[in-house]
């Protein structure tokens, strides 16, 4: 926590309203950073927001909770376990989205793992965020991702804490206008072996499987009903795939096998038939169908 709320404090842009949301944490994360406020950037003191939820609520609750106490044109958010990866990152997000008037802008991120790091890419091309997102080719991350405030207004929560800033994500790429890109890696996204997203085990996997298949379904909806994305669009169909393929480690015991096909059902009438799917994908898909 330190660690990361040094780099936000140290950003060199200085109009800044930071807003804390404790979700009744159990560790001294607050207190940390209040310690580090106080002792090493007092001059931030008057920027920053603290808000406690009345009861633990978790993590898509939290960042609505987040973006309803937020007052600036511009949003960004950044992850108590993480770190902006300059001191200037939010200053040239921010001058890149004024001067060019744009909606999001997005950068690339460094993602932290086993002692070492990679970067990785959130480039798409014009017109082509949703899609690229839906499919797996950039992250849905809020972190390395600067939001018009206004573009947020209105938009459907997410109901479970996996995936949940993939659905905030779509639906503002999905009222932007202008999204502009920055090349380089500006945020540190630690990839940890007990991280929620990441702890391993059946049960670990198949609560994430519920949480994430939720808020798949409420994007789905969505794109549906708002944004006139049709149930056969091969960004969708692939979405869906995606989520159905996160239990791929446990289709040769029935009960998961039978979670396998039910969930999005609907795709085997024309998933092999669907473009723009990798072929590998297919076979895949077709092996686990047959029982291989």
């Amino acid at each position: 926590m330190a660690r990361c709320v040094r780099s936000l404090f140290g950003q060199t842009l200085q109009d800044v309203e930071y807003i804390f949301v404790d979700d009744c944490t159990p560790d001294r994360s607050i207190e940390v950073m209040r310690q580090v406020l106080e002792e090493e950037f007092p001059d931030r003191i008057p920027q920053v927001k603290v808000f406690r939820m009345p009861r633990n609520s978790g993590q898509a609750k939290v960042r609505m909770q987040g973006l309803a106490l937020a007052t600036g044109d511009y949003i960004i958010h950044c992850d108590s376990d993480d770190e902006v990866a300059v001191p200037d990152a939010y200053g040239r997000l921010y001058e890149k989205a004024v001067r060019e008037d744009l909606d999001i802008v997005v950068c690339n991120f460094f993602l932290m793992k086993d002692g070492g790091q990679e970067i990785r890419s959130q480039f798409a091309p014009a017109g082509k965020e949703v899609k690229s997102i839906l499919t797996g080719k950039t992250m849905g991350s809020l972190c390395c991702r600067m939001f018009r405030r206004s573009i947020l207004e209105g938009i459907e929560p997410a109901v479970g804490d996996m995936t949940e800033d993939l659905v905030i994500a779509v639906q503002a790429a999905c009222n932007a206008k202008r999204i502009g890109y920055l090349e380089e890696p500006l945020y540190r996204y630690y990839l940890r072996s007990s991280s929620v997203s990441v702890c391993p085990g059946i049960q670990s996997d198949l609560s994430r499987w519920r949480s994430s298949y939720a808020n798949a379904r409420v994007l789905i909806k969505v794109l549906t009903d708002r944004y006139g994305y049709r149930e056969k669009d091969p960004a969708i169909v692939y979405y869906k795939y995606r989520h159905r393929m996160s239990l791929k480690s446990y289709v040769k015991i029935p009960e998961y096998y039978q979670k396998w096909k039910s969930t999005f059902p609907e795709i085997d009438r024309y998933f092999l038939l669907t473009p723009g799917i990798p072929l590998k994908e297919k076979y895949r898909y077709l092996l686990i169908r047959l029982g291989l």
